[in-house]
């Protein structure tokens, strides 16, 4: 009987291997343009305003591809320039002076903008039809890649437990008995069965959670770039520019429980969350990012 059982688990166990090994030709093969892009920004210098997308907020374990973010970062590096200047309230107003316009076109469309308003946050930069040229550079900036990992874990858990326990009924029909009992009774596969399930399940959850962020050392590099081109930031600054970051608390009781309007041609939800249609397409397309094994997160 052993051997029988041998081929029984051999059989099961080969079919999970291949399973996940579909799996992973599924995230190769649907992250070819992905993983392309990642290997050239190895080659160059992170765009601070493309990191600012990425990274989400100032904060780890952020959503990536924020656009708030990168309009704060975006105002940030203008402030920093000299040609910009934030209140105490987080309102963006052009510095005194002449200024030459910047040579980033994001920041030169935002100087542009500025110049026409007596002061601004960021909030309105991200909502206010007037900014609309400021929004479409600052789309051209955000790296083509999706925010989330992927369904990957969920259906190798469920390949675990579907091999767990056909392998426990194939062998208990069988009448092979659970290895390592004295009593050889199959019967006990109908309560062992977790064991194998537990320890399949195990290497299952070594596939990151749908919902991490993909592409850690993409990650660990924007956050450098990032720091070392606000590295000259007073530290005030970033702190009154977040702070426009949201609607007024007036306004937020009086548009209470109605939507934001945008214009067709703007595909990333003004709020902060994410267009919710991409959002399910980055959880639900089965698709993973990656550049350092299967190991999500920050």
């Amino acid at each position: 009987m052993s051997g029988e059982l041998g081929w029984i688990t051999a059989g099961w166990l080969l079919g999970f291997a291949a399973f996940n090994a579909g799996l992973g030709v599924v995230w190769w093969r649907r992250t070819r343009a992905e993983r392309q892009f990642v290997l050239g920004a190895r080659r160059s210098v992170v765009d601070p305003i493309q990191a600012g997308w990425w990274l989400g907020a100032s904060w780890k374990g952020a959503s990536a591809q924020q656009e708030g973010y990168a309009a704060e970062v975006a105002v940030r590096l203008l402030v920093l320039t000299g040609q910009a200047q934030a209140d105490e309230d987080g309102r963006i107003s052009p510095a005194p002076g002449q200024h030459s316009a910047p040579e980033d076109p994001a920041l030169a469309t935002l100087a542009v903008g500025l110049g026409r308003d007596d002061g601004v946050t960021v909030h309105e930069l991200l909502t206010e039809p007037r900014f609309a040229p400021f929004r479409t550079a600052l789309e051209a900036r955000r790296a083509p890649l999706r925010r989330c990992f992927g369904a990957y874990r969920v259906p190798a858990l469920l390949a675990a437990l579907v091999v767990s326990f056909g392998m426990s009924m194939n062998a208990m029909l069988l009448r092979n008995g659970f290895p390592g009992l004295p009593d050889q009774d199959p019967g006990w596969w109908t309560l062992l069965w977790m064991a194998p399930w537990a320890a399949l399940s195990l290497l299952a959850a070594a596939w990151p959670p749908e919902a991490s962020r993909p592409w850690p050392m993409f990650t660990r590099r924007c956050r450098a770039a990032l720091t070392k081109a606000l590295a000259d930031e007073s530290p005030e600054t970033g702190f009154r520019v977040s702070r426009g970051a949201y609607p007024p608390r007036a306004s937020q009781a009086s548009t209470a429980g109605a939507s934001v309007r945008r214009s067709p041609d703007e595909p990333t939800d003004r709020t902060g969350r994410g267009d919710p249609a991409q959002l399910a397409n980055d959880t639900m397309d089965l698709d993973v990012n990656h550049d350092s094994g299967f190991v999500g997160g920050d």
